[in-house]
């Protein structure tokens, strides 16, 4: 199925585009939409979603120590 961008969708590409004018971009198509994944030095720095109906999801900027953190523990019901 084949997704067509809307006019905002392309123009925030575009800005994450110049934002680091030397890095990949990688488009991966899903059902609900694509995924837009900017890279660099083989590394993901950016990355958002689009649906099908033009909706934009960005993700949460995740910081350089975000590998040191731990998810919190699930909790248990009693």
């Amino acid at each position: 199925m084949a997704i067509e961008l809307t006019t905002d969708q392309a123009r925030y590409i575009a800005r994450m585009r110049s934002g680091w004018p030397d890095a990949d971009v990688r488009v991966h198509q899903r059902a609900w939409g694509v995924i837009v994944e900017v890279r660099r030095i083989g590394r993901t720095i950016a990355i958002v979603a689009f649906d099908a109906n033009g909706g934009v999801q960005r993700d949460e900027p995740l910081g350089r120590d975000a590998r040191l953190r731990r998810a919190a523990p699930l909790s248990r019901a009693a």
